[in-house]
């Protein structure tokens, strides 16, 4: 694989973007962890992470579910109807937020993905 990435500190959201996108596409291939493709995706993630602290993007500490996907929606500039794909439909996203409706488990993997968080913090906990 040729890279002509050229590697720096994340200063820019679109910078910031990039870096997410080609860690993407490293994901998609499953580079073996001490090959130069594997080595690029932990030192972009890192980078990543580094620039993402720094804006305060940070995981959530998962108090509850709902805190996760609001403070993940902040993060990423979602609307509600920006859920509807992963959780059903407008009043199921109003009910769920609102803390009337939980969660179900075949709406935990795609809102992880949107919200790019583990499934785990999105599973009430007893």
């Amino acid at each position: 694989m040729k890279n002509d990435l050229e590697i720096s500190v994340v200063r820019t959201e679109s910078h910031y973007k990039s870096y997410l996108a080609k860690v993407d596409q490293l994901m998609e291939e499953d580079p073996l962890p001490n090959s130069v493709e594997g080595k690029l995706m932990e030192t972009l993630v890192i980078l990543v992470e580094a620039y993402e602290k720094k804006k305060g993007w940070e995981l959530p500490m998962a108090k509850s579910p709902i805190h996760v996907i609001k403070t993940r929606m902040d993060d990423l500039g979602l609307k509600q109807s920006d859920l509807i794909k992963a959780m059903g439909d407008k009043s199921v996203v109003s009910k769920v937020l609102s803390g009337t409706r939980k969660l179900t488990y075949s709406m935990v993997a795609p809102l992880s993905e949107l919200l790019r968080v583990p499934p785990e913090l999105l599973l009430e906990k007893n």
